[in-house]
């Protein structure tokens, strides 16, 4: 039973439980204040302006090693690029139902924190009178290995999506728009399309749906720039805009191009962000698509990296024709992109540079096409578009279709070439994983050092990720002059000897950095048979009580 009083009570109880809480709130804050005092450390802001800090890198949030943007000097290590791990169950999806024609094809997954499950768009083509025709379907999974097709049609007999009727539907990307407000446009889309069935309309449009489950496109329909392969869009929180990552058309134009949107509906001109280099020359390798990872402060993308078109027999010497792997691209702020290669970020100039460049393509590669007659996937694989990283168990998921044919199977001979009523090649969904951060390590078999340009560190706790196990790893902090600030030597460092992707590094008198918050510093890394992959500036513990004096 719920207790009412009159007007005049009300005004006096509330009056005094204001007077008692005031007193609570004032002892409370007087107490911790005088009991957590602390002595200021010498020449910590008291001198801190523009021309001490200089070109200083605020260091904030998570650093990853695939660039030299946090490095002033390495001694005596190397960076090393590192492909993720197939899973041993792939494929994890196959064409296993009978309105399943040919696929699986281009999809995004997706992690639905609600619901905590995960959730994949996926394409087939299917023969409508004469011609093909993409179709929607749907899968779901616990655990991002075991899927299930839900019969979600309207009759609920198939697991095919009430997909926009536009004629030409194909090649959509998805994703949860979280800042959406209005919830029937809660999922977005793009696809391609020609709504008047000839090549004449060839165009993107946009779609929305309240559950993912049911499309309705936008009206009237979004005129887009074309992209005939998977137009990638996502909500850029950093850019405060939408973005679509896309092929550069008209169809063939094989080269990756960005476009903004401010209402998903009018988008800008397209702006070509990868265009071949003499990199590409090796293996004749065009761009078929790039799906981006948004990925902490930075922008990772699995770019398809086809290689060698051809009609005509394969060349013994040329075995990588016609087929595709993946190659990263990388971004610090999702305009200005550069390739990954085996030793990390790649600068423009010296791509377009004279060398060989065989073996640079070689180990540029980050998920392989599998071993021919051997592998499920050895003739071709397509990036999988996943608009948030997906982390589990602190690795990094990464889909993938592949096929046990090339581009151009049924003209190629390999495997022999078909009748028009044969079955496809097998292909497939797979997983391959990697460890959390582990794009480009900093490592060495013998000993070396790394030593970052000036930053002003604004956490309290230095976090690194790091696998030390068959040597060590330590880490000194110094002055701009280049002198170890006292109590942050190599000698007071505590060892790191194990494999983590969060070890806190702590030296002697100083279990966490405060004291080295706000100041210009540089920190020097002394490694040792060991890999470092990322490290991160946090903040572990509640300072706004303490006060010096």
């Amino acid at each position: 039973m719920t207790a009412i009083c009159n007007p005049n009570e009300r005004t006096a109880i509330m009056s005094t439980r204001c007077c008692y809480f005031s007193m609570l709130l004032t002892c409370l804050l007087a107490f911790p204040l005088k009991a957590q005092s602390l002595e200021a450390p010498p020449g910590v802001f008291k001198d801190l302006d523009d021309s001490i800090v200089g070109d200083a890198l605020i260091l904030e949030g998570k650093q990853l090693f695939i660039d030299d943007h946090l490095i002033a000097k390495l001694e005596g290590l190397k960076k090393v690029l590192h492909q993720p791990t197939k899973h041993p169950k792939n494929p994890v999806l196959v064409q296993d139902k009978p309105w399943e024609e040919s696929g699986p094809g281009y999809a995004t997954v997706h992690y639905d924190a609600d619901e905590k499950l995960f959730k994949m768009w996926y394409t087939f083509w299917r023969k409508v009178e004469g011609t093909s025709t993409s179709m929607l379907a749907y899968a779901t999974s616990p655990d991002g290995i075991a899927w299930t097709k839900p019969m979600v049609d309207e009759k609920g007999e198939t697991n095919l999506l009430g997909q926009p009727a536009i004629q030409g539907f194909q090649c959509p990307g998805v994703f949860k728009d979280r800042t959406e407000r209005d919830p029937a446009r809660r999922y977005k889309m793009l696809f391609s399309c020609n709504p008047d069935g000839t090549s004449k309309t060839w165009m993107t449009s946009a779609a929305f749906s309240p559950d993912g489950l049911s499309w309705k496109p936008a009206t009237p329909t979004a005129l887009i720039p074309f992209s005939d392969t998977q137009i990638c869009p996502f909500w850029d929180s950093r850019r405060g805009c939408y973005v679509a990552i896309m092929r550069f058309g008209p169809p063939n134009t094989r080269i990756i191009a960005r476009s903004e949107s401010t209402d998903f509906l009018h988008w800008s001109p397209k702006v070509t962000i990868f265009r071949r280099t003499k990199m590409d020359d090796v293996q004749e390798t065009q761009f078929y698509q790039m799906a981006p990872i948004p990925y902490g402060n930075i922008y990772l993308g699995l770019i398809g990296c086809y290689h060698n078109e051809s009609l005509k027999p394969i060349p013994a010497d040329k075995p990588w024709t016609d087929r595709q792997d993946l190659q990263l691209g990388f971004s610090r702020d999702g305009i200005v992109w550069k390739r990954v290669g085996g030793s990390g970020a790649i600068n423009h100039a010296d791509l377009n540079k004279d060398r060989d460049w065989g073996s640079a393509t070689r180990e540029a590669v980050f998920l392989p096409y599998g071993e021919k007659d051997k592998d499920w996937d050895w003739g071709y694989i397509t990036p999988y578009y996943t608009p948030e990283p997906i982390i589990v168990n602190d690795r990094i998921y990464f889909y993938y279709s592949g096929s046990n044919a090339k581009h151009w199977w049924t003209w190629s001979g390999d495997p022999p070439k078909l009748d028009p009523n044969a079955i496809p090649p097998k292909q497939g969904v797979g997983l391959a994983t990697l460890r959390l951060d582990g794009f480009v390590s900093v490592e060495t078999a013998d000993q070396g050092t790394l030593t970052t340009r000036p930053l002003l560190f604004l956490g309290d706790t230095l976090v690194v990720n790091a696998d030390a196990t068959a040597g060590e790893i330590q880490v000194e902090a110094v002055d701009l002059k280049g002198n170890v600030i006292e109590g942050f030597s190599r000698a007071d460092c505590a060892l790191i000897t194990t494999d983590s992707v969060r070890h806190v590094v702590t030296w002697k008198e100083n279990p966490d950095c405060h004291l080295l918050q706000g100041r210009p510093i540089q920190l020097r890394f002394y490694l040792k048979h060991s890999k470092l992959y990322s490290l991160e500036a946090t903040n572990r513990h509640n300072h706004y009580l303490q006060s010096y004096k």
